[in-house]
């Protein structure tokens, strides 16, 4: 749970995802770009990379998930709720949004399910590695925090 929330720290959390979002998008652009333009706005530069409108887009939506993050995974609005219950409204919010991105800003065909099984395939792996780097991250600061326990009873 992120004890020290602040603005910078929302910030640079938004910003770093939406490097790695780009980075990735233009990488699918330049491998798919010129076969999926005609099925998604996404690919609309097909191989040229990802269009500013499409940037925009998803600056607003790692903005929303950001603030989703925020609500859920802080103990500044919410004192009492457990940890699975907390990853659960993350990640439903999370897919709410996008879904919402979808029919908003056509980023798929939402009549093709071949497009909404790689889409869910691929929300699913990446809460799978997000819960994985989580995990690995409490326990490194687990570890820290129990050395500096064992530190401080035998200064006493």
């Amino acid at each position: 749970m992120d004890k020290n929330f602040s603005i910078f720290k929302f910030f640079s959390q938004i910003f770093t995802i939406y490097g790695i979002t780009t980075a990735l998008l233009n990488i699918f652009c330049v491998m798919f770009g010129e076969s999926a333009y005609k099925f998604s706005t996404i690919f609309s530069l097909r191989s040229a990379g990802v269009g500013v409108t499409t940037s925009f887009q998803f600056l607003v939506a790692l903005f929303i998930i950001t603030a989703i993050r925020f609500i859920f995974m802080t103990d500044v609005l919410i004192k009492k709720m457990p940890l699975v219950a907390r990853i659960i409204a993350l990640f439903s919010g999370a897919f709410a949004t996008i879904i919402a991105f979808i029919f908003i800003f056509n980023w798929f065909p939402s009549d093709m399910p071949i497009a909404w099984i790689m889409f869910i395939i691929c929300f699913m792996i990446s809460c799978t590695v997000s819960i994985i780097i989580s995990v690995i991250a409490e326990r490194q600061e687990n570890r820290k925090l129990d050395a500096a326990l064992k530190r401080y009873k035998e200064e006493q």
